[in-house]
């Protein structure tokens, strides 16, 4: 069975963690969600409070197929500040491992250097960020490169889901998942 683990920080933006979340849940999908902080509960830029499956500093393995980083300006910085999330990171690109992020997420890939040689996207106000870290940047929703997708925003966090549903459980699940959601 596939598997998905989110990495969260206070301040991430709450559309683009539950609505892949949920995408994943309703494919198949086991999906775990992993807090930096030193708790469970995690809060998201709007107030929502989230309770995670585990802090990272538990999370000892790789044994996921996918490792997701929703934006949110303050929960980008918190995750781009972690040396946890920075190794993780590192052994999961070594790893062969796919990797998501959206909005201003891509800021992260782009500080742990494992956008050099990938086409990405992001959030507009960080593209500066991300920009110079990669191989080449471009402006449109979903960018899918090798074993790394990127994203802009809240607004294609539904598109984002299916997509990265479509990679891991194949196109058949996520089209019937998406049916069944009327999308």
């Amino acid at each position: 069975m596939a598997t998905a683990l989110f990495l969260l920080a206070n301040g991430f933006e709450e559309l683009e963690f539950i609505a892949p979340f949920d995408i994943f849940h309703r494919g198949g999908v086991t999906v775990k969600a992993a807090t930096i902080t030193s708790k469970k509960e995690v809060v998201g830029a709007h107030g929502v409070t989230v309770l995670a499956d585990s802090l990272l500093q538990e999370f000892e393995d790789l044994s996921f197929d996918l490792l997701v980083l929703p934006g949110g300006g303050p929960g980008t910085q918190n995750l781009r500040e972690s040396d946890s999330v920075k190794s993780l990171l590192l052994k999961s690109y070594e790893a062969g491992k796919q990797i998501a992020a959206i909005c201003a997420a891509p800021k992260v890939l782009a500080s742990a250097g494992i956008l050099r040689n990938h086409v990405a996207t992001s959030y507009p106000d960080v593209r500066a960020d991300v920009e110079p870290h990669c191989k080449k940047y471009l402006d449109v929703p979903i960018v899918m490169s090798e074993n790394i997708i990127t994203s802009r925003g809240a607004g294609t966090s539904t598109e984002f889901g299916f997509c990265l549903l479509s990679q891991m459980v194949g196109f058949k699940v996520a089209t019937e998942v998406k049916s069944k959601m009327l999308f």
